[in-house]
């Protein structure tokens, strides 16, 4: 790279040694340096918005179950309105990821949370089971946005080389919601009932949407490709299927989870379930602190194969679970595993596409939480309904070791990035004005 202030090197005539001249060094040092900064304002307010949002959806995961029950529905009735959140994600969500490109991903995040946080209160006037379906539907739209946005930021604010780690660092935002949040909701749905709770996750989410105000778009979205045509960007993004259905795989086991594990909990008196998802959330926040830079420096395969069949054990032993301490070594493994896959997968999918194609690709990997999920959550309520809660765990645990052997099988390497009206990663991370001051 050439130096506008840094005079070319020279050769000492006596001895053929090449000579830097001084002060050369220090300018390459300060523009490797910068290339390579990751923390810096933008960055940390998308962290924030990222954290509420979930803050706010973790904080349903023990309450939408018993609402359910309490305004007069049945244990089937439990995945039709799991399921139906992420019916309209499917359907918007790849719309998502092409909105992200045209209109920017500060705009998408806000409208996203605001969105979720709005259908979150309105739970509050849904009187029977058929009127919660329209509020998570509309709660499905928000989360569908809201974080292809966010982890499109993410994408365009760090440096190549990391990537994993800057994932990582989004993952710990969220775990930390999701280590407080569930158990709040239900201390406050034990104190005060459903309808201080829905405000509270209500509220969160609108809270991050304020946060998303203060990002800079100038400085996070995508750079606009010269001639090029936006009705090119693609809704599915096709380097991005092969992780999306591996990634499925553990999608899937949430679907049991998020359903059914209150029940489970309350059927084998089992404790607080806010408690697992707290211990969920405890052990990938610690995962997540070495995971992304173990993905930068190791391989994403070799930390999201161990991270699928981790979560494989953990739903095996939610299967057979009969104490508490059976119940919280399973959020264990559940959260190192997730802690494992999360960085890795979102890392894996972004260096297999071009970068005008990025909110798409997250788009379409994100597609995975509404199919595995929310249209796990159809297919296993009438199973839950004939066959008990606890038959659905030991399914999404077979789910998870299939898709460890699908991406050990399957063909891992990036397919070759094309360009045209797009710019390779390293264009982006060195663009002046993609990183503000920052370490």
């Amino acid at each position: 790279m050439f130096f506008p202030n840094c005079p070319t090197f020279r050769i000492t005539s006596s001895t053929g040694t090449l000579h830097e001249p001084p002060g050369c060094w220090m300018q390459n040092t300060s523009v490797s340096q910068q290339q390579d900064r990751l923390w810096t304002v933008d960055y940390v307010l998308n962290l924030l918005v990222g954290h509420f949002l979930f803050a706010s959806y973790t904080a349903l995961f023990t309450i939408v179950p018993l609402f359910v029950i309490h305004q007069g529905g049945e244990t089937w009735h439990i995945g039709i309105v799991i399921g139906s959140f992420g019916v309209s994600g499917l359907l918007i969500r790849p719309f998502g990821g092409r909105w992200v490109y045209t209109l920017g991903a500060k705009k998408i995040a806000f409208v996203g949370l605001a969105i979720f946080g709005v259908a979150t209160i309105l739970h509050i006037v849904a009187f029977n089971v058929w009127l919660i379906i329209p509020a998570r539907m509309l709660q499905g739209v928000g989360l569908a946005i809201g974080p292809v946005a966010t982890s499109t930021i993410v994408a365009n604010l760090a440096p190549d080389r990391r990537r994993g780690e800057a994932m990582a660092h989004m993952g710990l935002a969220i775990g930390v919601a999701s280590l407080y949040s569930p158990v709040l909701a239900f201390w406050l749905f034990s104190e005060f009932g459903f309808s201080v709770t829905f405000i509270y996750a209500g509220a969160a989410s609108i809270l991050g949407a304020v946060f998303a105000l203060g990002i800079s778009a100038a400085r996070t979205d995508i750079p606009a490709v010269s001639g090029g045509s936006t009705a090119k960007i693609p809704l599915i993004s096709r380097g991005a299927l092969f992780p999306t259905f591996v990634f499925l795989s553990y999608t899937v086991s949430t679907a049991p989870v998020n359903s059914f594990l209150p029940l489970l909990a309350e059927d084998r008196e089992l404790g607080n379930p806010g408690l697992y998802f707290s211990v969920y959330a405890f052990t990938q926040i610690f995962v997540m602190m070495f995971s992304g830079t173990m993905a930068d420096r190791l391989g994403n395969a070799r930390v999201i194969v161990p991270g699928l069949l981790i979560v494989g054990v953990g739903m095996f032993l939610l299967w057979g679970a009969q104490n508490q301490l059976i119940f919280l070594t399973a959020a264990v493994l559940a959260g190192t595993g997730f802690g494992f896959i999360q960085p890795a997968m979102q890392a894996l999918t972004i260096a297999r596409v071009p970068v005008r194609e990025r909110s798409s690709a997250v788009a379409t990997l994100q597609a995975a939480w509404d199919l595995g999920g929310s249209g796990g959550a159809f297919i296993i309520g009438p199973i839950a309904g004939v066959m008990g809660v606890a038959v659905t765990f030991g399914m999404a645990g077979g789910a998870t070791v299939f898709g460890a052997l699908g991406f050990i099988a399957g063909d891992r390497r990036s397919p070759p990035k094309s360009n045209a009206g797009g710019q390779s990663g390293e264009e982006f991370a060195g663009h002046p004005e993609s990183n503000e001051k920052g370490d």
